[in-house]
């Protein structure tokens, strides 16, 4: 009987019913069991929910049904026989540890990555058709593509950050700050700059380029530029880049296309520093640009 491909309720519950009926499991095996089941869900709801309300107690039985479910399943290679054999002579404590090992090893991949991991997150229902592995392993591969953007991220961050780099895991900000790098790389390798940051002078440059040279000509070495940036990176990154799309610079050739506003446009994709920003903005110092116009303001502000 392959209860592990049927399926229609947790794995474990499938297999202490079949050992029960076929004789493997006795009854005070099964009571005893049961007992330590209830012990782990009340030390899961009074360490992470709550012992005092009723819906607290049942996902907290859930999560233990979950994790034992997944450290059952990552031991047994889906042999209803060897889950039979692991459950009585390891223990269902066990298997809720050899869970919980697997849940815990997402911090290996980031610890601030496990902390946005609910534990909830690998409850499974008494009537749960689902399979608690599958969920792990898209858990595990999504930390791993978001590790992955983290460390290019911080290789590219540090040839064209402008600003001190503050440490940041959320993946959109990720991608859309690895996004203004990369559009920075292609906007000086297109006025041949040697640099790796943009000051006011080379922002000019840029500017006047894109303003002046005809479009065929640009879109021409705008492509060459990025074969070239490509083909210097590491292997490594360059798979990463090249698979997720930021390579494609949609935005960055959309504005060259239209010709049109670029002082307003190319600022909000590149990487700029503040210097340089409150200078194409006519503010220094922090934002205020002390104006003749103050007088006024402050003579708008005193009373009469």
């Amino acid at each position: 009987m392959k209860i592990a491909e049927l399926r229609n309720k947790p794995f474990v519950l499938l297999v202490l019913k079949d050992g029960l009926a076929d004789g493997y499991f006795s009854e005070e095996f099964l009571h005893k069991t049961k007992q330590q089941l209830s012990d782990m869900s009340l030390r899961i709801a009074s360490d992470n929910l709550s012992v005092v309300y009723a819906d607290h107690i049942k996902k907290a039985c859930e999560i233990v049904l979950g994790m034992i479910n997944l450290g059952l399943l990552s031991h047994c290679d889906n042999s209803t026989e060897k889950a039979k054999d692991i459950i009585k002579t390891q223990g269902i404590v066990y298997c809720f540890r050899a869970g919980w090992a697997k849940y815990s090893g997402l911090k290996e991949i980031s610890a601030d990555y496990f902390k946005q991991i609910k534990l909830s997150t690998y409850a499974l229902a008494a009537n749960s058709t689902s399979d608690i592995t599958i969920l792990h392993a898209k858990l595990l591969e999504k930390g791993q593509e978001r590790k992955k953007l983290f460390d290019v991220y911080k290789k590219i961050s540090a040839q064209y950050a402008a600003n001190v780099v503050i440490p940041e895991t959320d993946e959109d900000y990720l991608t859309f700050e690895l996004q203004k790098l990369l559009n920075s790389a292609i906007a000086l390798m297109l006025i041949d700059s040697q640099q790796k940051i943009f000051n006011s002078d080379r922002y000019t440059q840029l500017i006047t380029y894109l303003s002046t040279t005809d479009l065929k000509v640009v879109l021409e070495k705008f492509v060459n530029c990025v074969s070239v940036f490509a083909e210097n990176q590491q292997l490594i990154i360059r798979n990463f880049l090249l698979d997720t799309s930021l390579l494609q610079f949609s935005e960055f050739k959309t504005i060259i296309k239209a010709q049109k506003n670029l002082p307003i446009y190319i600022p909000e994709i590149l990487e700029l520093s503040v210097n340089v920003t409150n200078e194409l903005n006519d503010d220094f110092e922090g934002g205020y640009d002390f104006g003749l116009d103050d007088q006024d303001d402050i003579a708008y502000l005193k009373p009469d």
